[in-house]
């Protein structure tokens, strides 16, 4: 007996040296520069970014989960010209900042995560000044809406919005006979009408991280990032027409980053320009800060 036991300690030790002797994930970088360039952004310290939106006026927005902050950059190229930092007062102790969605009258909606299980909520924020005020009060999706139990710390993951209405795809899965899915709630801020749909996943793992949709004739498409660790793929698929019954939502493989990011960097938000270019913004901070802030530019469009 204590032969067997020094023979599985002894196991044991050499799995746990192997594991901790591990090289760190690391993108390849070939394959990468083939697909996209890195635009590192100074935060001056607000890491950990998440959610990306496109105003109207053609600026990027995203936030920093920990922070109640929100940053405004602008984009020429692949050279920001400028970041603003803008505080964000008025949100609820323990929510954190997950994803954005730029309004047409300037406002933004932003989704939050608690601690709490049960719910995830969306803010309204006006630009007043220097800061991004919260207005109205927060609209709550629970279980009735999505479908599924919102668990703690899986909120509002990603969101975008066309015309009144607002998608928000939640960090959570379901699974049922045909597979897995993704809970995404269409909320029209004009009716407070809501209606949960299912995005089929397509890998076994994966969640949705990144959310961009607009309007291309009587069509609202969406794109979307489906990821975890080394998983990481865009997809696209079709909104349902406005006031649409609960229904299943198929995705297209659109690029599969899986190889050239393998694993290194962890996408939290995702839109397309105006001329087709996808940009996608990376959440550097997993148990520490792990690498810089900084957005990927893609080069190839998407029509």
């Amino acid at each position: 007996m204590t032969r067997f036991v020094l023979t599985v300690t002894a196991t044991a030790a050499a799995i746990t040296f192997a594991v901790s002797c591990r090289k760190p994930r690391r993108i390849d970088a070939e394959r990468a520069a083939a697909l996209f360039d890195r635009v590192p952004v100074d935060t001056q310290g607000g890491h950990g970014l998440s959610g990306l939106a496109v105003d109207r006026d053609g600026a990027l927005w995203t936030v920093a989960e920990r922070g109640a902050v929100a940053f405004r950059i602008q984009l020429d190229g692949t050279a920001i010209t400028s970041t603003t930092r803008i505080p964000v007062e008025g949100l609820p102790p323990g929510e954190d900042l997950e994803a954005a969605a730029a309004l047409s009258d300037g406002d933004l909606v932003v989704g939050t995560e608690g601690r709490t299980a049960g719910t995830a909520r969306l803010f309204r924020l006006h630009r007043d000044g220097d800061v991004l005020r919260v207005t109205g009060e927060p609209i709550t999706i629970g279980k009735a809406d999505a479908g599924i139990d919102v668990g703690a710390n899986h909120g509002a993951e990603a969101a975008c919005s066309v015309g009144t209405r607002v998608a928000v795809a939640l960090e959570t899965a379901g699974q049922d006979a045909s597979g897995r899915w993704a809970p995404l709630v269409i909320v029209d801020l004009a009716s407070g009408r809501r209606t949960g749909h299912r995005v089929r996943l397509r890998t076994a793992t994966g969640k949705l991280s990144g959310l961009d949709c607009w309007a291309d004739g009587d069509r609202v498409r969406a794109i979307a990032i489906e990821r975890h660790f080394e998983v990481t793929q865009v997809v696209g698929f079709d909104l349902p027409a406005d006031g649409a019954a609960t229904t299943d939502l198929t995705t297209t493989q659109l690029l599969d980053l899986g190889p050239a990011l393998r694993g290194s960097l962890n996408l939290e938000g995702l839109v397309r320009l105006a001329d087709g270019r996808l940009i996608a913004v990376v959440d550097n901070q997993y148990r520490g800060v792990n690498g810089p802030d900084e957005l990927l530019v893609f080069k190839s469009p998407v029509r």
